[in-house]
């Protein structure tokens, strides 16, 4: 685990601190690749336009998301449960697909601005640049904020309301002084993990961007133009300083306002059942998640239109792009499945051990392990490619252009799920069951394989699931790392759509979509929890 975990990101570390093609030595060491970020204007705007599309992201993430979940928690609207599944929907899907939905609608050609220019001669702004990136990213990512903040006010004690509203005070400074400030930390944990997202997104920005660079758009651009592992190690270190930068600064809101919740009450709030409340609720969710899963029911219909050219509408729809997509692109899909399947099984083994150590040993330095795994996971993943990409390209141990450094990376990104899940499953089970079967003679790993394993594999299982859906389609890690023999179903679709094969992309995505909602429907039956808790 350490040679897969702390030493890529030590060498990247040490990596950008010399110059291309340098010897890593004490005498090489320099400031020459950050001060790139001062003196070359590539790099300036690339390091402005990352803070600024992931501060504006993160903000209309919460403006979009703050009336939803109050709306979800509080006012009586119907079918919540599937409001509640309904809102991951946006997660799973690949985000760069989404991305290109709105290009089919508002591209150049799109749909919405040809119907606008035919019908009525206006002349609607196309989606690429920095508006269309913010706008595909809030839709995408708004169900952190959602889900956080939902949950936490449907967990609020309602008589600290209730005492307010008694006492007079009206509903909108309850809301000011009391709801919102109670569940401060859950929008400030969503905020963060939407930064952080953000500023490790690639597919989204490479698609809409066009010449407007990030970071992550930066990185590819040096190691594929240049293969400048030593700039991409630099421009990686400091997206990683914004990203701890953002988990410090929420840190502090937390201590500086903290407010808990002293009674033990289980009763939830009370629900308005105003017909205005009601109806204003239910218009503003239903819009705001139809409108989040537009892309995906684009690239669905746009996945069985065999001729679209120069027509609003397709000119024949049929099943032709699939039969073409699982006939003669059927190794990506099944490198996909292999490369997701293995970094999921190395994840649930390494992963439990870790967790039963952590949980059942004490030893100095528990903190050092803890810490170890959830670095990969709290870093946006194409930094983990590119730490894999430089440590495993040179050296005693060559990985590069092979499938173990794709399912490696893959595993220390997703190490941390299986981790934290286990952990938990663990810490529910009393450690006198263990005490009892090692005193009844049983041995060590005889007592994990009969009785820790049986106790805690629902966890375990859904835990592997959930990991090995969200790798099908992963592609911040797999675009640094990948070659052309081991090419996945989330760089095929990349490279549809940079090809101009758009219908095969969407049919693509959609198997990819239809695959991950069913394995992750499977896994919140396997626990018990609903789909929007698997995400919480």
């Amino acid at each position: 685990m350490v040679v897969f975990l702390a030493y890529p990101i030590g060498k990247t570390t040490l990596y950008s601190f010399v110059l291309l093609d340098d010897d890593l030595t004490f005498g090489n060491l320099t400031l020459a690749n950050f001060r790139n970020f001062i003196e070359v204007p590539l790099y300036t705007d690339a390091l402005q336009n990352s803070i600024t599309i992931a501060a504006w992201t993160t903000v209309a993430t919460v403006v979009l998301a703050l009336p939803a979940a109050y709306a979800v928690a509080r006012i009586d609207i119907p079918y919540r449960t599937f409001l509640l599944t309904f809102s991951i929907i946006p997660l799973i899907a690949p985000p760069f697909i989404g991305a290109y939905s709105w290009i089919i609608l508002f591209g150049n050609q799109g749909m919405i601005r040809r119907y606008f220019d035919i019908l009525f001669g206006i002349d609607i702004p196309t989606i690429y640049g920095p508006f269309g990136i913010v706008l595909a990213l809030s839709l995408h990512y708004f169900p952190f904020v959602f889900l956080f903040t939902q949950g936490a006010l449907a967990a609020s004690d309602p008589f600290i309301e209730e005492s307010a509203h008694i006492m007079g005070a009206p509903r909108s400074r309850i809301m000011c002084s009391i709801t919102f400030p109670l569940v401060i930390p859950a929008i400030g944990a969503g905020a963060v993990l939407v930064f952080v997202r953000t500023l490790g997104n690639f597919g989204v920005p490479a698609v809409l961007g066009k010449e407007y660079m990030v970071l992550t758009t930066l990185m590819v651009y040096q190691v594929n133009g240049y293969f400048n592992l030593n700039a991409a190690s630099a421009i990686a270190l400091a997206n990683v300083a914004l990203t701890l930068i953002a988990v410090f600064f929420l840190a502090r809101i937390q201590r500086r306002r903290r407010f808990i919740t002293v009674t033990s009450t289980t009763r939830a709030a009370k629900r308005h059942t105003g017909r205005g409340a009601k109806i204003a609720g239910n218009a503003y969710v239903w819009s705001l998640f139809i409108l989040a899963v537009m892309p995906q029911i684009i690239v669905l219909f746009y996945s069985f239109a065999e001729r679209w050219a120069g027509s609003l509408w397709p000119q024949r729809m049929g099943w032709g792009n699939y039969h073409h997509v699982l006939t003669e692109l059927t190794e990506p899909i099944f490198n996909s499945i292999f490369l997701a399947g293995g970094a999921t099984l190395l994840a649930v083994f390494f992963g439990t051990l870790a967790a039963y150590i952590s949980q059942r040993k004490q030893f100095f330095g528990k903190w050092l392990l803890d810490m170890t795994i959830m670095l990969p996971f709290i870093m946006p993943g194409i930094i983990t490619g590119v730490a894999f990409l430089t440590t495993f390209n040179t050296g005693i141990l060559i990985l590069t252009g092979t499938a173990s450094i794709i399912m490696l990376a893959y595993f220390v990104r997703r190490l941390a799920y299986i981790f934290r899940a286990v952990s938990a499953a663990i810490s529910q089970v009393d450690n006198k069951i263990d005490e009892a079967s090692t005193i009844c003679g049983a041995a060590w790993g005889y007592t994990m394989r009969r009785v820790t394993i049986p106790l805690v594999a629902p966890g375990m299982l859904a835990g592997g699931i959930l990991v090995f859906s969200t790798l099908i389609i992963e592609l911040s890690i797999t675009i640094m790392v990948y070659s052309a023999d081991w090419q996945t179903m989330s760089v095929l679709m990349f490279e549809q759509l940079l090809d101009d094969q758009i219908e095969y992309a969407t049919a693509t995505g959609s198997i990819a979509i239809i695959l991950t909602i069913s394995l992750v429907f499977a896994a919140s039956r396997l626990v018990g929890k609903s789909m929007a808790d698997m995400f919480r």
